[in-house]
């Protein structure tokens, strides 16, 4: 009897205090400027138990797919369940992701490059020919071995970043000489350094001057914050000042990020937080 009731007690007090640290996870996040979002179900991602070593890593995060450390792809619906009961379920393709551009075009381990999402003229996961406009962009700033992550910064004055294995992110500048000649580049140079960030750079995300440009390292991230905040929000004259800082809100409670891509965060406990 007395074995039951220290259970029943144990069972209690661990439910009351993941809720606790669950509740802190929530309102820090809406302190850094995210809004408490929908429910998500994926069985796949969300360890067991504390032990577990079993469950799948996210790599990339988009805001209709997720990747996994292997290069498998799982379609995540964000509200709305599939008929599995689950907020995602495993992309139908077999196609091996190894380099992501802008969320929307991914190199595979065969070489090829593929669509990633449908949209008006594109289909998921078919491949991508020279005859899409954008192609030797793609494979000048993908197929070259290394290369892990692509942003358009501008597309207009053929600025990209470029994270690769070595753990920089390089600004690439792609220019033509016609317009019948093929893309080529015409400077490369460092933007964010790993010896600035305590580590090599596994991910990041470029949106300006905003929270959702990001740099990210195995145990930290950094993102923009604007240093005066409160008045540059309160007065039309006064212009943010942004300044890319660590976050200390991650520091504190990483253990609860299941997935993050600047815009969004995806929780241990099963919850979406938007930007």
């Amino acid at each position: 009897m007395k074995k039951k009731i220290v259970f029943s007690f144990l069972v209690v007090f661990v439910i009351l205090f993941c809720s606790a640290c669950n509740g802190s996870v929530t309102r820090t996040l809406r302190h850094d400027g995210f809004t408490y979002g929908a429910e998500f179900v994926c069985d796949n991602f969300f360890p067991k138990d504390k032990d577990d070593i079993s469950y799948e890593k996210i790599k990339y995060l988009t805001g209709t797919h997720i990747i996994n450390d292997k290069g498998k792809i799982y379609e995540i619906s964000l509200g709305q369940q599939y008929s599995n009961e689950s907020n995602c379920k495993p992309a139908d393709t077999n196609i091996q992701v190894v380099a992501i551009f802008d969320e929307n075009v991914i190199k595979a381990s065969d070489g090829k490059y593929y669509y990633l999402a449908t949209n008006n003229n594109t289909v998921a996961y078919s491949e991508i020919s020279n005859q899409d406009r954008s192609y030797y962009v793609y494979d000048l700033l993908l197929n070259p071995e290394g290369t892990l992550k692509v942003v358009t910064v501008d597309d207009n004055s053929g600025l990209y970043y470029v994270l690769k294995n070595d753990g920089n992110v390089y600004g690439f500048t792609v220019s033509k000489s016609d317009r019948n000649s093929p893309p080529s580049v015409a400077n490369i140079t460092i933007v964010y350094n790993k010896n600035n960030y305590n580590g090599n750079i596994i991910d990041f995300n470029f949106a300006g001057n905003s929270s959702a440009t990001y740099v990210r390292t195995k145990d930290k991230i950094y993102k923009m914050y604007a240093e005066n905040g409160d008045d540059c929000k309160k007065y039309a004259d006064v212009e943010c000042d942004y300044k890319m800082k660590e976050s200390e809100s991650y520091n504190e409670y990483k253990d609860y990020y299941l997935a993050y891509n600047g815009h969004m965060v995806i929780t241990t406990y099963g919850r979406v937080f938007n930007a």
